[in-house]
Protein backbone atom coordinates (compact mmCIF):
# COMPACT_ATOMS: atom_id res chain seq x y z
CA UNK A 1 0.00 0.00 0.00
CA UNK A 2 1.00 3.37 -0.73
CA UNK A 3 1.89 5.51 2.10
CA UNK A 4 0.78 9.28 2.37
CA UNK A 5 3.88 10.84 0.86
CA UNK A 6 3.51 8.91 -2.28
CA UNK A 7 -0.22 9.63 -2.48
CA UNK A 8 0.38 13.27 -2.12
CA UNK A 9 3.53 13.04 -4.76
CA UNK A 10 0.34 11.14 -7.27
CA UNK A 11 -1.73 13.81 -6.67
CA UNK A 12 0.96 16.69 -7.33
CA UNK A 13 1.93 15.17 -10.48
CA UNK A 14 -1.80 14.58 -11.79
CA UNK A 15 -2.72 18.00 -11.03
CA UNK A 16 0.02 19.23 -12.92
CA UNK A 17 -0.97 17.23 -16.06
CA UNK A 18 -3.73 19.46 -16.37
CA UNK A 19 -1.10 22.15 -17.31
CA UNK A 20 -0.47 22.70 -20.94
CA UNK A 21 2.95 21.14 -22.11
CA UNK A 22 4.55 19.37 -24.77
CA UNK A 23 2.76 16.36 -24.62
CA UNK A 24 -0.65 17.91 -24.11
CA UNK A 25 -3.36 17.51 -27.30
CA UNK A 26 -3.14 19.37 -30.11
CA UNK A 27 -6.56 20.96 -30.39
CA UNK A 28 -6.32 21.48 -26.45
CA UNK A 29 -3.68 24.02 -27.45
CA UNK A 30 -5.59 25.24 -30.35
CA UNK A 31 -8.39 26.01 -28.16
CA UNK A 32 -6.69 27.80 -25.76
CA UNK A 33 -4.60 29.88 -28.51
CA UNK A 34 -8.41 30.62 -29.85
CA UNK A 35 -9.69 31.97 -26.67
CA UNK A 36 -6.34 34.10 -26.51
CA UNK A 37 -7.27 35.33 -29.74
CA UNK A 38 -11.00 36.34 -28.84
CA UNK A 39 -9.71 37.88 -25.54
CA UNK A 40 -6.96 40.17 -27.77
CA UNK A 41 -9.60 41.61 -29.86
CA UNK A 42 -12.20 42.34 -27.00
CA UNK A 43 -9.63 44.39 -25.40
CA UNK A 44 -8.05 45.50 -28.45
CA UNK A 45 -8.95 49.00 -27.61
CA UNK A 46 -7.59 48.78 -23.94
CA UNK A 47 -4.10 50.75 -23.94
CA UNK A 48 -1.23 49.26 -22.06
CA UNK A 49 -1.87 46.54 -19.19
CA UNK A 50 -5.36 44.56 -19.62
CA UNK A 51 -6.32 42.85 -16.37
CA UNK A 52 -8.80 40.05 -16.86
CA UNK A 53 -10.16 37.98 -14.16
CA UNK A 54 -11.24 34.19 -14.31
CA UNK A 55 -14.64 32.94 -12.49
CA UNK A 56 -17.43 30.86 -11.94
CA UNK A 57 -20.65 29.86 -10.79
CA UNK A 58 -19.91 27.90 -8.33
CA UNK A 59 -16.82 25.83 -7.64
CA UNK A 60 -14.96 23.04 -9.56
CA UNK A 61 -16.17 24.08 -12.55
CA UNK A 62 -11.89 24.58 -13.43
CA UNK A 63 -11.56 28.31 -13.04
CA UNK A 64 -7.30 27.34 -11.77
CA UNK A 65 -6.70 25.25 -14.43
CA UNK A 66 -7.99 28.07 -16.76
CA UNK A 67 -6.43 30.65 -15.18
CA UNK A 68 -3.02 29.13 -15.23
CA UNK A 69 -3.27 27.63 -19.05
CA UNK A 70 -4.61 31.45 -20.08
CA UNK A 71 -1.92 33.35 -18.75
CA UNK A 72 0.72 30.52 -20.20
CA UNK A 73 -0.94 30.91 -23.66
CA UNK A 74 -1.00 34.89 -24.10
CA UNK A 75 2.99 34.54 -22.30
CA UNK A 76 3.38 32.70 -25.64
CA UNK A 77 2.96 35.09 -27.86
CA UNK A 78 6.03 37.34 -26.60
CA UNK A 79 3.53 39.32 -23.93
CA UNK A 80 4.88 40.18 -20.07
CA UNK A 81 2.08 37.98 -17.73
CA UNK A 82 1.45 37.82 -14.15
CA UNK A 83 -1.18 35.57 -12.53
CA UNK A 84 -2.53 36.64 -9.35
CA UNK A 85 -4.20 34.49 -7.13
CA UNK A 86 -6.92 35.84 -5.47
CA UNK A 87 -9.10 33.32 -3.82
CA UNK A 88 -7.16 34.12 -0.71
CA UNK A 89 -9.36 31.35 0.89
CA UNK A 90 -8.62 28.48 -1.03
CA UNK A 91 -6.05 29.36 -3.65
CA UNK A 92 -5.04 26.54 -5.74
CA UNK A 93 -2.71 27.88 -8.31
CA UNK A 94 0.49 27.50 -6.43
CA UNK A 95 -0.24 23.86 -6.26
CA UNK A 96 -0.87 23.50 -9.65
CA UNK A 97 1.92 25.03 -10.16
CA UNK A 98 3.79 23.14 -7.74
CA UNK A 99 5.11 25.88 -5.59
CA UNK A 100 6.37 26.41 -2.54
CA UNK A 101 3.90 27.76 -0.18
CA UNK A 102 4.59 31.24 0.67
CA UNK A 103 3.84 34.96 1.07
CA UNK A 104 1.55 36.27 -1.56
CA UNK A 105 -1.14 38.66 -2.04
CA UNK A 106 -2.99 38.32 1.41
CA UNK A 107 0.73 39.30 2.64
CA UNK A 108 0.75 42.23 0.70
CA UNK A 109 -2.64 43.85 1.28
CA UNK A 110 -2.27 43.35 4.83
CA UNK A 111 0.60 44.56 5.59
CA UNK A 112 2.68 41.44 6.25
CA UNK A 113 4.87 42.13 3.51
CA UNK A 114 5.78 45.15 1.70
CA UNK A 115 8.39 44.62 -1.08
CA UNK A 116 5.84 43.17 -4.42
CA UNK A 117 8.92 41.93 -5.70
CA UNK A 118 8.89 39.52 -2.89
CA UNK A 119 5.91 37.85 -3.46
CA UNK A 120 6.44 37.51 -7.38
CA UNK A 121 7.64 33.99 -8.62
CA UNK A 122 8.84 33.21 -11.62
CA UNK A 123 7.53 29.98 -13.26
CA UNK A 124 9.16 27.20 -15.88
CA UNK A 125 5.50 28.46 -18.10
CA UNK A 126 7.01 31.35 -19.07
CA UNK A 127 5.06 33.63 -16.90
CA UNK A 128 5.28 35.12 -13.33
CA UNK A 129 2.94 34.11 -10.40
CA UNK A 130 1.63 35.92 -7.38
CA UNK A 131 0.21 33.21 -5.14
CA UNK A 132 -2.43 33.97 -2.68
CA UNK A 133 -0.64 33.54 0.48
CA UNK A 134 -1.89 32.65 4.27
CA UNK A 135 -5.16 33.07 4.25
CA UNK A 136 -6.58 36.56 5.96
CA UNK A 137 -9.82 36.84 7.55
CA UNK A 138 -11.03 39.35 5.73
CA UNK A 139 -10.66 38.51 1.74
CA UNK A 140 -13.14 40.56 0.51
CA UNK A 141 -12.62 43.78 1.95
CA UNK A 142 -8.56 43.65 1.27
CA UNK A 143 -9.18 43.07 -2.37
CA UNK A 144 -11.99 45.72 -2.51
CA UNK A 145 -9.29 48.27 -0.77
CA UNK A 146 -7.31 50.74 -2.26
CA UNK A 147 -3.89 48.82 -1.59
CA UNK A 148 -5.21 46.69 -4.03
CA UNK A 149 -5.66 49.30 -6.35
CA UNK A 150 -2.49 50.80 -5.88
CA UNK A 151 -1.17 47.14 -6.38
CA UNK A 152 -2.55 46.89 -9.54
CA UNK A 153 -1.89 50.16 -10.84
CA UNK A 154 2.14 49.11 -9.93
CA UNK A 155 2.27 45.78 -11.82
CA UNK A 156 0.40 47.08 -14.42
CA UNK A 157 3.80 49.43 -15.26
CA UNK A 158 5.43 46.10 -15.68
CA UNK A 159 2.99 43.75 -17.45
CA UNK A 160 1.49 43.49 -20.66
CA UNK A 161 -1.58 41.28 -18.85
CA UNK A 162 -2.46 40.28 -15.80
CA UNK A 163 -4.51 37.31 -15.14
CA UNK A 164 -6.44 37.12 -11.62
CA UNK A 165 -8.19 33.92 -10.78
CA UNK A 166 -10.76 34.63 -8.30
CA UNK A 167 -13.32 32.79 -6.03
CA UNK A 168 -16.64 31.40 -7.47
CA UNK A 169 -19.18 33.95 -7.33
CA UNK A 170 -22.17 32.34 -5.92
CA UNK A 171 -20.05 31.03 -2.60
CA UNK A 172 -18.30 34.33 -1.78
CA UNK A 173 -18.55 37.76 -3.14
CA UNK A 174 -14.90 38.32 -3.05
CA UNK A 175 -14.30 38.20 -6.90
CA UNK A 176 -16.86 41.25 -7.26
CA UNK A 177 -15.04 43.68 -5.35
CA UNK A 178 -12.32 43.71 -8.42
CA UNK A 179 -15.39 44.53 -11.31
CA UNK A 180 -13.90 48.13 -11.26
CA UNK A 181 -10.25 47.68 -11.43
CA UNK A 182 -10.25 44.67 -14.25
CA UNK A 183 -10.52 44.90 -17.72
CA UNK A 184 -13.03 42.05 -18.23
CA UNK A 185 -13.85 39.02 -16.98
CA UNK A 186 -14.44 35.02 -17.58
CA UNK A 187 -16.61 32.74 -16.48
CA UNK A 188 -16.28 29.15 -16.46
CA UNK A 189 -18.95 26.76 -16.74
CA UNK A 190 -19.00 22.94 -16.77
CA UNK A 191 -20.79 21.11 -19.07
CA UNK A 192 -23.56 18.72 -17.10
CA UNK A 193 -22.40 20.66 -13.64
CA UNK A 194 -23.27 24.17 -13.94
CA UNK A 195 -27.31 25.04 -14.17
CA UNK A 196 -28.64 27.47 -16.28
CA UNK A 197 -29.57 29.56 -13.10
CA UNK A 198 -26.11 29.10 -11.53
CA UNK A 199 -24.58 30.83 -14.67
CA UNK A 200 -27.52 33.54 -15.07
CA UNK A 201 -26.70 34.51 -11.27
CA UNK A 202 -23.13 34.67 -11.93
CA UNK A 203 -23.92 37.36 -14.75
CA UNK A 204 -26.32 39.28 -13.00
CA UNK A 205 -23.81 39.72 -10.18
CA UNK A 206 -21.39 40.64 -12.52
CA UNK A 207 -23.54 43.02 -14.65
CA UNK A 208 -25.22 44.35 -10.95
CA UNK A 209 -21.27 45.18 -10.20
CA UNK A 210 -20.84 46.96 -13.77
CA UNK A 211 -18.34 44.21 -14.99
CA UNK A 212 -17.23 43.94 -18.18
CA UNK A 213 -18.07 40.03 -19.53
CA UNK A 214 -15.51 38.95 -22.14
CA UNK A 215 -17.00 35.80 -22.10
CA UNK A 216 -17.15 31.61 -21.25
CA UNK A 217 -15.30 29.07 -21.57
CA UNK A 218 -16.64 25.39 -21.73
CA UNK A 219 -15.22 22.79 -19.18
CA UNK A 220 -15.60 19.09 -18.61
CA UNK A 221 -17.26 18.59 -22.04
CA UNK A 222 -18.43 14.95 -22.65
CA UNK A 223 -16.55 13.83 -26.17
CA UNK A 224 -17.74 11.35 -28.00
CA UNK A 225 -19.31 10.25 -31.27
CA UNK A 226 -17.12 11.09 -34.51
CA UNK A 227 -14.67 14.07 -35.13
CA UNK A 228 -11.83 15.45 -34.03
CA UNK A 229 -12.68 15.60 -30.80
CA UNK A 230 -13.53 11.85 -30.19
CA UNK A 231 -10.08 10.42 -29.09
CA UNK A 232 -10.21 12.65 -26.03
CA UNK A 233 -8.85 10.14 -23.12
CA UNK A 234 -10.58 11.03 -20.07
CA UNK A 235 -8.61 12.50 -17.44
CA UNK A 236 -8.49 10.34 -13.86
CA UNK A 237 -10.39 11.95 -11.01
CA UNK A 238 -9.58 15.67 -10.10
CA UNK A 239 -10.46 17.82 -7.36
CA UNK A 240 -10.31 20.71 -5.58
CA UNK A 241 -10.22 21.98 -2.36
CA UNK A 242 -14.23 23.19 -2.47
CA UNK A 243 -14.62 19.25 -2.23
CA UNK A 244 -16.01 18.20 -5.53
CA UNK A 245 -14.61 15.45 -7.47
CA UNK A 246 -15.61 13.88 -10.60
CA UNK A 247 -14.61 12.32 -13.34
CA UNK A 248 -14.29 13.90 -16.73
CA UNK A 249 -12.46 15.31 -19.71
CA UNK A 250 -11.53 18.87 -20.46
CA UNK A 251 -13.13 20.90 -23.95
CA UNK A 252 -12.20 24.28 -23.70
CA UNK A 253 -14.07 26.48 -25.64
CA UNK A 254 -14.67 30.59 -25.71
CA UNK A 255 -18.13 32.42 -26.34
CA UNK A 256 -18.18 35.65 -26.88
CA UNK A 257 -20.65 37.66 -24.64
CA UNK A 258 -22.77 39.36 -27.65
CA UNK A 259 -26.53 38.35 -26.50
CA UNK A 260 -29.10 39.26 -24.47
CA UNK A 261 -29.11 36.91 -22.23
CA UNK A 262 -32.29 37.61 -20.47
CA UNK A 263 -34.30 37.06 -23.71
CA UNK A 264 -33.33 33.13 -23.02
CA UNK A 265 -34.68 32.79 -20.04
CA UNK A 266 -38.46 33.29 -21.17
Amino acid sequence: MANQKTIKQTQRHNRKSYILNENSKFYVKEAYRAARANISFSLANIEGCKIIAVTSAVAGDGKTTTSVNIAQVISQANNRVLLIDADMRKGSARRHLGLQKTNGLSSILSGMSQMVDEVIIKTPHGFDCMTAGPTPPNPAELLASNVMSELLNLLSQHYDYIVIDTPPIAVVSDALALSKLVSGFIITVSQNESTIDEVYGAIDSLEFSEAKILGFILNKAELGGEGRYSRYSRYSKYGNKYGRYNRYSYKYKYYNYNYNYSDDKN
